[in-house]
């Protein structure tokens, strides 16, 4: 399991807890994640896709199923590109529109708010694990409806936000707004291996808005896209159920 920018990544517990049962789980720490290294050696996409290429020869696994949520998607639609004896399949969850995102990037309202995160950021590793749960609850995202997540949730979220490099948070805004990137549609006709795309929007859903699902024509017969509509970015925290019942189809089969 290959995760994002730590906002993104809040539900790997409760994905793995839902695999764990019929599958061998394992979770990979991005650099500057958790309790990998920061990012004084560097940080690029095909420093990721070489990192995650290195976990699969260090422990010796047999082209691993593995699922990648936002830049861990990216991460795992690369790595699936260039070293394709490396994976059996993928699932890349939260492929949104990059003219969207950079945009979205690119603008006074996210630049504020970034902003204040770093802020937040840098305060939070002076804080106790008390005072850090307290301090996190205004940083709870609008899909949550302002309520408190599961302590097996929201305890693990905040001292994952407290291990994040500080020197990676402070220049996400430019790595995403970056327009020196491949192209994912691009590297999608590289793939070989069976592949599920889960697509969405950027935008946060409506208020009173359900979560659908409905399927996108493919050209290669092997990638199967799906689109995930009124879930935002969070694709698994607003329609858990309906991703779970998707990834469990797609495992299955692949």
């Amino acid at each position: 399991l290959l995760h994002g920018f730590n906002e993104y990544g809040l539900t790997w517990l409760r994905v793995a807890k839902e695999l764990e049962q019929d599958y061998d789980i394992i979770m990979v720490d991005a650099r500057g994640h958790g309790c990998s290294d920061g990012i004084a050696s560097g940080f690029s996409s095909n420093l990721l896709v070489e990192d995650a290429a290195g976990v699969i020869r260090a422990l010796n696994l047999d082209r691993p199923r593995i699922i990648g949520l936002s830049q861990g998607g990216s991460t795992v639609l690369r790595l699936a590109a260039m070293y394709p004896e490396l994976v059996h399949s993928f699932i890349f969850e939260g492929w949104g529109d990059e003219a969207r995102g950079g945009a979205i990037a690119n603008s006074e309202g996210y630049q504020a708010w970034v902003n204040s995160w770093l802020a937040w950021l840098e305060q939070l590793k002076t804080m106790s694990h008390q005072e850090r749960l307290v301090s996190a609850l205004p940083q709870l995202l609008p899909t949550t409806g302002g309520s408190l997540w599961p302590e097996d949730e929201y305890v693990p979220m905040v001292e994952a936000y407290a291990q994040f490099d500080l020197d990676l948070a402070r220049s996400s805004m430019q790595l995403w707004a970056s327009t020196d990137k491949d192209d994912p549609a691009e590297l999608l006709q590289r793939v070989t291996c069976p592949a599920l795309i889960m697509k969405h929007a950027w935008a946060f859903p409506a208020p009173g808005t359900q979560p659908t699902l409905r399927e996108v024509p493919s050209e290669q017969p092997h990638i199967r896209i799906v689109y995930f509509e009124n879930t935002g970015h969070l694709i698994r925290r607003v329609a858990f159920e309906q991703y779970m019942s998707l990834v469990r189809e797609f495992l299955r089969a692949h």
